[in-house]
């Protein structure tokens, strides 16, 4: 896998690689900074402040969370038809801080050794992912959204709890930058096109699903 990540994509891939990406980047940075500026003006005790920002987090956080989701569930799909998918290594429960994440982790690492044959590992680390982010974005959006209405019995907890979760969505998404690429150095160039198409369907159709509204806090 160290060398899939390190190796060369021809032009058409690599431009695609790099789109595909710059969005999911461009969203984890809409949730960082949002979630950053929540925590800093908590610290300064800027208190109505810190819930306007935090529900800003609370409300794009799946706008994070959903594009991977899809593409999981795309490369999950297309990777059964490689002919020779690519090699995964196991996720490691150390780069994780949050409970459910670190489970999960511990879980593909005993399936990794378990398991015969590439395809079957990678297709279980794309599943394991999968559920990961799904239930880390939902943890977050519902934490978060309570210390927005300002529902937490203890609020400190719940602010600890959304730095862990934010920090295991990072790792999800670095371990995700690094299945995308090698899963494009094994794809056949005859089917670049394919994927192209599957990829832009399923993040439009993300950006089209409702989510919440974000309503200002009240000072």
């Amino acid at each position: 896998m160290q060398e899939d990540w390190a190796a060369w994509l021809p032009q058409d891939k690599h431009q695609l690689y790099k789109s595909v990406v710059r969005e999911w980047e461009d969203a984890y940075a809409v949730l960082s900074v949002s979630l950053n500026e929540a925590l800093s003006e908590r610290a300064q005790g800027e208190l109505a402040m810190a819930r306007e920002d935090v529900e800003i987090a609370a409300a794009v956080v799946h706008r994070l969370a959903d594009p991977l989701l899809a593409a999981y569930r795309t490369l999950e799909i297309r990777g059964r038809q490689l002919p020779a998918p690519p090699s995964v290594n196991p996720l490691n429960p150390g780069f994780f801080r949050g409970e459910i994440a670190r489970q999960n982790a511990a879980w593909n690492q005993v399936l990794h050794r378990i398991l015969f044959g590439s395809r079957s590992r990678y297709l279980h680390k794309l599943r394991v992912l999968e559920m990961t982010v799904s239930a880390v974005a939902d943890h977050f959006q519902e934490t978060a959204g309570d210390l927005a209405a300002g529902m937490q019995i203890h609020p400190q907890e719940c602010w600890s709890a959304l730095d862990e979760l934010h920090y295991d969505l990072n790792t999800c998404l670095r371990e995700s930058v690094v299945m995308l690429k090698s899963f494009l150095r094994a794809l056949p160039d005859a089917s670049l096109e394919t994927l192209r198409k599957e990829l832009l369907a399923s993040a439009s159709a993300v950006q089209t699903r409702v989510r919440p509204k974000v309503s200002r806090v009240s000072s």
